[in-house]
């Protein structure tokens, strides 16, 4: 009787691919190939789906079509290595450090418009009391600064060609670059920061603000927000990285909340006076509110994550809903409080804990 033996699929692709791969590292240990080059090999990566996708269809076939297709891909990928230059296939630029820098002068209110980057940043208040800005920026790419009017200034500063992110930059050493931006708490500051997909701190505390804007990207953002002499407005756009919120004692803010998929942790000091509109998305948050405050919360609407607020607050409205989900709490005492925090909270898929 006749067997039929069947055999899985082999190929000589990986294999030779493997190898290829192993030639093109000790080339480059060897100095041969500069380790800059080597490194656009993470910026060639979609080329391994296409052959892949072609060992699939014909590697099949033959162990033989196999393995040529894994040598034409060595090949290729040498050949583009070794032309990189002449082809304007640029790596990671070395890793430089960029200082800007704007004197107050004779402003007596700025407006600051910042793009960040890939790079874990801090910003905080300046030491020195003559600059509006100080910045110092460690990159492999140019960074686009201005600084314009008199009285009023505003000053600009974006990474050319907006926020990246390269996968070739993960093992280079700007992954240990910082970026250091100092503000003026001598002068009003209407302020926008838009975070890239590293890790930002903004302690903002110390300034006064009269605005500020925030856009929430894919790395954490920890923010804290300053007690001013005045009430301020605040606009957090969350983004898929989480959001650590800290409003200092004392402070007065009007605040637009919009959640992304990132959580959102925010706590309120003592004496704080705070209006907030929540828009919730599929993303968490949480609010811990001090006993010194009187606290009212609206729950406009029934989404599909769940509400919490604390057992001891009174139901004053049910909104014509009768479940937890939705209506109108206040804390004992709210009327009469000195300090309030009031929340309007339209509910998206994530939860909403108010402690």
């Amino acid at each position: 009787m006749e067997q039929n033996t069947r055999f899985g699929y082999r190929s000589l692709f990986w294999p030779i691919v493997l190898i290829g791969l192993g030639v093109i590292w000790l080339l480059g240990n060897l100095g041969i190939l500069p380790q800059q080059n080597v490194r656009i090999l993470f910026r060639l990566w979609p080329l391994i789906l296409v052959v892949i996708g072609l060992d699939i269809i014909f590697g099949r076939r033959s162990p033989a079509i196999g393995g040529l297709i894994g040598l034409g891909t060595v090949a290729l990928a040498i050949a583009l290595l070794f032309l990189a230059p002449s082809l304007g296939l640029a790596a990671e630029g070395e890793l430089k450090t960029l200082n800007f820098s704007e004197a107050l002068g004779n402003a007596t209110s700025g407006r600051i418009d910042i793009d960040l980057d890939r790079y874990s940043t801090t910003v905080k208040a300046v030491s020195d009391s003559s600059a509006l800005i100080e910045a110092e920026l460690d990159t492999t790419k140019d960074v686009t600064f201005s600084a314009t009017g008199d009285r009023e200034k505003t000053v600009i500063l974006k990474p050319v060609g907006g926020p990246s992110f390269d996968f070739d930059w993960l093992f280079s050493p700007a992954s240990d670059a910082r970026w250091e931006i100092g503000l003026s708490p001598e002068v009003p500051l209407d302020l926008k920061v838009n975070v890239g997909s590293g890790a930002a701190t903004l302690d903002l505390a110390g300034l006064e603000l009269t605005d500020l804007e925030v856009g929430g990207g894919s790395g954490s953002t920890n923010l804290t927000l300053p007690a001013g002499s005045s009430r301020y407005t605040v606009d957090l756009n969350g983004g898929s990285g989480s959001f650590i919120v800290e409003l200092e004692a004392g402070a007065d803010v009007r605040a637009a909340i919009g959640i992304g998929s990132g959580s959102f942790d925010v706590t309120i000091r003592s004496g704080a006076n705070v209006q907030a509109q929540i828009n919730g998305g599929s993303g968490s948050i949480t609010i811990d509110a001090p006993d010194d405050v009187g606290v009212r919360v609206v729950v406009s609407d029934r989404g599909s994550g769940g509400v919490r607020v604390p057992a001891s607050y009174r139901l004053v409205d049910d909104r014509g809903d009768d479940d937890s989900d939705t209506g109108i709490w206040e804390s004992e005492g709210f009327g009469s409080a000195s300090h309030r925090v009031e929340i309007t909270f339209d509910p998206g898929s994530g939860s909403f804990t108010l402690r």
